[in-house]
């Protein structure tokens, strides 16, 4: 009952929303330099939601947390076409919560063409710190990533919430933001390529929010209406 309600006002808040997309070439970009011409978008776990809402029509594979509270979550993506692989880290008792096989999932995902998306410091954070999980994604599919943030204008933010999560109020404009693409191809250690993918995330949100000010000139389209 409490997934139904969710996935109710997300879907009418999201009709609400006013979308605007940037650097939507990198998609392209991205394409070119993955063995299978697909791309991993990189996000920070408090724009999880609305970053796949944005991206309804446009369906990818994500990881979210096999916790109850994740479960509202996981009915609103499946609702609008997103496929979703479950798993968590170990939890606190040490007792393993499937994330080692939705890694694996997700690979095989990647390996079959399909884009993705994964939260780079999720399931619990530390928050805006990515991990080494996405990087190993990346290697072992050949898959380029893509930062990515929906920017939304107004916003409820859940500060006792560790990624102090954020939900975009009612008729919000959001600018839909596409980083430049991080090939990991280039036989870096893990941290180089995770140091570099924060510093573009968080990049990302002065870009975006200097977008804001330019609405405008920004395209209505995401890059797959544009095909």
């Amino acid at each position: 009952m409490i997934s139904k309600l969710i996935y109710l006002l997300a879907s009418l808040f999201s009709a609400s929303y006013r979308y605007r997309f940037l650097g939507i070439d990198n998609i392209k970009k991205a394409q070119e330099l993955s063995e299978h011409a697909n791309y991993l978008l990189a996000v920070f776990h408090q724009n999880l939601l609305h970053g796949i809402l944005a991206q309804r029509g446009n369906p990818h594979v994500v990881i979210i947390s096999k916790s109850k509270d994740a479960d509202p979550v996981v009915y609103t993506c499946e609702k609008i076409g997103t496929i979703v692989v479950r798993g968590s880290s170990r939890n606190a008792s040490g007792v393993n919560k499937g994330g080692q096989l939705a890694k694996n999932q997700m690979i095989g995902k990647l390996n079959e063409g399909w884009p993705g998306a994964v939260t780079v410091d999720g399931p619990k954070g530390p928050a805006s710190k990515v991990k080494a999980g996405i990087i190993d994604m990346s290697l072992k599919s050949n898959t380029t990533l893509i930062p990515y943030l929906a920017y939304p204008q107004r916003s409820w933010v859940f500060s006792k919430s560790w990624d102090k999560f954020k939900l975009p109020k009612p008729f919000s404009k959001i600018v839909v933001a596409y980083g430049d693409p991080i090939d990991t191809s280039s036989g870096e250690e893990f941290s180089v390529y995770q140091q570099r993918l924060e510093d573009a995330l968080l990049k990302l949100e002065e870009t975006a929010l200097e977008a804001l000010g330019n609405w405008k000139a920004l395209s209505k389209k995401n890059w797959h209406q544009n095909k």
